[in-house]
């Protein structure tokens, strides 16, 4: 935990330079090229714009894409907008179970002063290592009931409940 801690350091210090230079309020477009090179600098390996598959029963229903995964183990998700929404960290945390990543981390410079926030996957979900797909409920066949659609829950870094 303490090495993946130090690349969220660096992560972060890399969005803070980057939001120092540029500004607020740009495309954010813009603050993902930046960060590229500054990745580069901070020698973290990288995937830009990747692409994951989301399914519904074993069936493809569409890909979502990630601004960035770093060293396989931590998303970062970059806006540029007014506010970050719950919505937003809701997505980060069923990217981090489709992923099966430890943190995820979204960054918001659309403001003067640059937002950010470590997501952490919820204790149960990582400590079971059960995917989004399969919660490990046994599912009877006879039954008439409709499952519940599953709502992701997790915490910031600062153990804020997310709901």
């Amino acid at each position: 935990m303490k090495e993946l801690n130090e690349k969220v350091y660096k992560i972060i210090g890399a969005c803070l330079e980057v939001h120092r230079v540029l500004g607020p309020g740009l495309p954010v477009e813009f603050y993902k090229k930046s960060l590229e090179v500054e990745l580069e600098n901070k020698k973290l390996a990288f995937e830009s714009e990747k692409s994951i598959e989301v399914k519904y029963k074993e069936l493809t229903v569409g890909n979502l894409t990630l601004d960035f995964v770093i060293e396989g183990e931590v998303i970062l998700a970059i806006r540029s907008q007014d506010q970050l929404l719950d919505t937003e960290v809701q997505q980060i945390l069923r990217c981090l179970s489709f992923m099966n990543t430890p943190m995820g981390v979204l960054v918001n410079m659309g403001q003067g002063k640059i937002q950010y926030k470590r997501i952490l996957p919820s204790r149960q979900q990582s400590s079971s290592g059960l995917s989004h797909q399969n919660q490990g409920r046994e599912i009877r066949k006879d039954s008439h009931y409709r499952s519940q659609p599953m709502r992701f829950t997790g915490r910031t870094r600062e153990s804020n409940p997310i709901r």
